[in-house]
């Protein structure tokens, strides 16, 4: 059933969860958003939001909240880590850049050579990276990996 459902967009789940209270159509969104909150809670995780807390914490709440959501996902996990962590900004949401990256990646689908393009800039952003933040990559993907 789960495979099924990774192949529903994420209109499909949310609507899924709201009208039939599907508790693997919501598990299938958090799973796919895994890796985007690691991403958005990597820098505020410290000694006073070690990652055992904040990560199980955010997954609960961003559960409680899909059945709200009218808007995209990344949007309303995006809020809810600023809100957790304290940082929300006026006229709230991503950056433009953010979401340019976005439309590109759902637009791309089948298409190599836009593919190519977006893993050329991944490529080069995971560059910059600072060795710590590199490594903490290296270590969330071994242990997430099937």
């Amino acid at each position: 059933m789960h495979l099924q459902l990774n192949n529903l967009s994420d209109r499909e789940l949310l609507l899924r969860f709201r009208k039939f209270r599907e508790r693997e159509a919501a598990g299938a969104l958090l799973d796919r958003y895994s890796h985007l909150l690691v991403a958005v809670c990597l820098p505020g995780l410290d000694a006073q939001h070690p990652a055992e807390t904040v990560l199980p914490e955010l997954t609960h709440r961003m559960y409680e909240q899909l059945s709200g959501a009218n808007g995209k996902v990344n949007e309303l996990l995006y809020g809810t880590v600023q809100q957790y962590f304290g940082r929300t900004r006026k006229g709230g949401g991503y950056q433009p850049a953010i979401r340019e990256l976005e439309s590109r990646v759902e637009l791309s689908g089948n298409n190599p050579i836009e593919k190519m393009a977006l893993a050329g800039k991944l490529e080069q952003a995971l560059g910059r990276l600072i060795p710590e933040d590199m490594y903490l990559l290296g270590e969330f993907y071994r242990n997430t990996s099937p």
